[in-house]
């Protein structure tokens, strides 16, 4: 039984990261309509450009965050404004083309940028102990991510509630027409979720770029956080956050009782049994075309 609170633990940390992530899907396809396949290389990047500047440049944590959070933002805005902007009211099928290309050129530049620091690990940031709660041990670095990452979804929450710039992007991303009707700047609300996108795949990054080190396979969380992002709901932040729990208990679980064989797709295989029985995800709209 103690064995299975550890897993469970370690499942809802690894689960609300791939959720954190997953926010970034909801964040741009509810501003935007736009599928985001770039997401996974945005993790990787940030990863490899905290590990950059914490490390290689020696800059203190906190303020390295700051920096990086900075260089990530500008870089989700600037894609908004090119080429992505651009790309409004073209086909759907040409946008996706476009993240896509995209996430090959951040996959070219990590190449370019970092080809001789794949597989890095991030130094001992934190001494790792056993914390002991109820009698049951936990890494205090698994908890610590967990905490970090509830403080996170929490602060998003806020944002989105009670702050006017999260305010205009939630009625940007309901109501184009009616947003600017109301005087809201729907492109500006617009590039700031393309912002907060790369800040939350950052941070998703270095977190797991902390629990397992750094190297291209970063990429492929943003394929396990695309079916968080489905199996909650794409329209949904409650929803991404509820997907990347039930993906990460599953995968930890499966992987520890069954194999790793599984693991590699036992979020797939969520997704798809949840898309067949509820097309819209958990807490996605269903959308009703009259004829």
């Amino acid at each position: 039984m103690i064995n299975f609170i550890q897993l469970l633990t370690i499942g809802l940390s690894v689960g609300f990261v791939y959720g954190l992530i997953a926010l970034g899907f909801v964040l741009i396809y509810k501003s935007s309509q736009i599928f985001n396949f770039a997401q996974g290389e945005m993790v990787m990047v940030g990863a490899f450009l905290t590990w950059t500047v914490i490390v290689r440049l020696g800059i203190p944590l906190w303020l390295g965050a700051l920096i990086v959070f900075a260089v990530v933002g500008a870089g989700g805005y600037g894609l908004e404004r090119f080429p992505l902007r651009k790309m409004i009211g073209q086909p759907i099928l040409a946008t996706i083309m476009v993240t896509m290309g995209i996430a090959v050129f951040l996959r070219g530049l990590t190449i370019l940028l970092w080809s001789n620091d794949i597989g890095i690990k991030f130094p001992t940031l934190i001494t790792e102990r056993t914390i002991t709660l109820l009698g049951i041990p936990f890494s205090n670095i698994v908890l610590g991510s967990f905490f970090i990452v509830l403080l996170l979804v929490a602060l998003l929450s806020a944002f989105f509630t009670y702050s006017r710039t999260g305010l205009h992007m939630r009625a940007a991303a309901e109501n184009h027409q009616l947003a600017q009707s109301m005087g809201i700047r729907v492109t500006r609300a617009i590039a700031q979720s393309w912002a907060i996108a790369a800040v939350v795949s950052a941070t998703g990054g270095f977190l797991l770029g902390y629990l397992r080190g750094i190297d291209s396979g970063l990429s492929e969380i943003g394929l396990i956080a695309m079916a968080a992002a489905l199996v909650g709901g794409l329209e949904s932040f409650k929803g991404a956050i509820l997907g990347g729990v039930i993906i990460g208990v599953a995968e930890t679980l499966t992987g520890y009782y069954i194999g790793h064989g599984l693991k590699e797709v036992i979020p797939f295989i969520i997704m798809v049994f949840v898309l067949i029985y509820k097309p819209y995800g958990f807490f996605g709209l269903k959308r009703i075309e009259r004829v």
